[in-house]
């Protein structure tokens, strides 16, 4: 199933990065380099538009989990710098499948978001405001007395991903944020230790400031031109843009 593919792909891949980063195992990644070749495609149903699904040609199902779109988000696999043709698959099975409001109330909205859908915020707001509790927590389920499960502690990351997101070490600041709306955050983590603080005002961008807190090459997609923008940083360094 898609879950299964998802996360053997993403093993076998950081399996390989970490020889590289350690410099050993040659044969080892050989190896796991033949066996991602050997992993399926992810099971379509069989319309003339398919979505992603559990089997081959089978139909869509209702989920608890949302399995199809596990691709997207947690496994991280699909983003919007995959090929426009997986990206396409996976916008069409966001848009259509179907689960029955358990426990994909934190895979569903953080998926939209990686994929910048543009009611991302409206859609996670609505999902979480109506699990919401007076005393601040979030249950399972709206009106169900099942109870809290530590997933839904979740949500302040979710929230999060509408702000920054840095999927493959690519930094992007307000990917699903509407464009109408202010916002401002300060010292949000993206990949490669980096601390992100940005400000939009009337659909600007107006502050960008990064702080590289152990060194590395900061990669960003520039908010001003759409472009991507790579430099060399130093531990403790303090990068302002534009």
């Amino acid at each position: 199933c898609p879950c299964d593919i998802a996360y053997a792909r993403f093993s076998i891949e950081a399996a390989i990065a970490a020889a590289g980063i350690l410099g050993r195992d040659a044969e080892l990644v050989a190896r796991f380099q033949r066996q991602l070749t050997r992993l399926p495609p992810y099971p379509l149903t069989s319309e003339p538009e398919p979505m992603v699904t559990d089997v081959e040609g089978g139909a869509p199902l209702n989920y608890n989990i949302a399995v199809p779109v596990l691709p997207v988000f947690p496994a991280g696999l699909v983003t919007v710098f995959s090929a426009e043709e997986e990206q396409a698959l996976f916008r069409r099975t966001l848009e259509r499948v179907q689960w029955n409001g358990y426990n994909s109330s934190i895979i569903m909205p953080v998926a939209r978001a990686r994929l910048s859908f543009p009611d991302s915020c409206v859609y996670m707001k609505a999902e979480l405001l109506k699990r919401s509790r007076p005393n601040g927590t979030i249950t399972l389920q709206a009106g169900d007395r099942c109870g809290h499960f530590t997933e839904q502690f979740a949500a302040a990351g979710a929230i999060a991903e509408l702000l920054l997101q840095s999927v493959g070490d690519i930094i992007r600041v307000f990917p699903a944020w509407p464009q109408e709306q202010d916002a401002k955050f300060e010292s949000l983590r993206a990949q490669g230790g980096f601390l992100v603080s940005a400000e939009q005002k009337d659909g600007k961008v107006t502050k960008l400031e990064i702080v590289s807190t152990v060194g590395g090459k900061l990669r960003l997609i520039d908010p001003w031109t759409g472009k991507l923008v790579e430099r060399d940083t130093n531990a403790g360094e303090k990068v302002i843009l534009p």
